[in-house]
């Protein structure tokens, strides 16, 4: 009986044109856009709370760094995930990635607050409330080795190869980090949104790929679209997942050798460290 309810529900907001519908499962809610997904979709959703990586901020299995940063440390500084890419969450991911650009903004905003949580001087480091698209205001930052408030925060997406971008039509990074801009603009932040920070050649596709081969291959992917203008930046690179790190590693490797101060890896699910 309960399956036949739901369903139901999902029928009757899907032919309800004053209904707002769950982006998960699309049955009917009533605080929409307050929250996006239904009680009943979250539950099922594997947060990542409790032990995580203090480097790449994945589920770990112990207190500290995981195996992975152990090994081979990546450049960013902290990497942060509101999720843990694993069943409903997983499949959400992909949908995203495939056509549910809706999706991209629960995600957005989870992987905002998450963030928030992550670094709490963000508020009081970036506390002004503006934002810009692809500004680069001049005078922000000092020496790069402290902050100091009135900065602004660079959102720049994980760019995708031109032929990716005409299969799926858009860039999943794209959509997640604009809707993170937004939340964090609610939030009284300062951003500049900066869709084409990096740029990515076509290489080998990395879950075919060894953690040492993903490494090499994701270090000659990317390249900064203009070096002169990331000097003293604080940077927040968006993802859909992080598997090893090695994309958000070489990423923010580019960004370090073009002297941003700071670089921040956010992504919407990561995977947990392995038993």
């Amino acid at each position: 009986m309960s399956k036949l309810l739901e369903w139901l529900a999902r029928f009757r907001a899907r032919n309800t044109r004053s209904g707002f519908t769950c982006d998960c499962c699309e049955c009917e809610i009533f605080d929409y856009p307050l929250h996006r997904v239904c009680a009943r979709c979250e539950k099922s959703f594997l947060e990542n709370t409790g032990r995580f990586c203090e480097k790449c901020g994945r589920k770990t299995l112990a207190e500290g760094i995981c195996l992975s940063c152990k090994r081979e440390a990546p450049a960013f500084k902290l990497g942060v995930s509101p999720f843990v890419y694993f069943g409903e969450v997983a499949s959400l991911i992909n949908r995203v990635k495939n056509g549910n650009r809706r999706l991209a903004c629960y995600f957005g905003e989870r992987m905002a607050t998450r963030f928030l949580e992550a670094v709490p001087e963000a508020k009081m480091r970036f506390g002004e409330g503006r934002y810009a698209v692809n500004e680069f205001p001049l005078g922000i930052g000092d020496d790069g080795k402290r902050w100091k408030e009135g900065e602004t925060l660079y959102i720049a997406p994980v760019p995708t190869t031109e032929e990716s971008r005409r299969a799926r039509g858009y860039n999943q990074a794209e959509e997640l980090a604009q809707a993170v801009a937004e939340q964090l603009v609610e939030e009284g932040l300062t951003i500049a949104y900066c869709p084409n920070a990096l740029e990515k050649r076509e290489t080998s596709e990395q879950k075919k790929l060894s953690f040492s081969e993903r490494v090499k291959s994701a270090e000659e992917a990317y390249r900064v679209q203009d070096r002169s203008l990331w000097k003293d930046r604080t940077v927040l690179l968006v993802d859909d997942i992080m598997t090893t790190g090695a994309t958000g590693s070489a990423c923010a490797r580019r960004l370090y050798k073009a002297k941003a101060k700071e670089v921040f890896f956010l992504v919407g699910a990561s995977l947990p460290e392995k038993k």
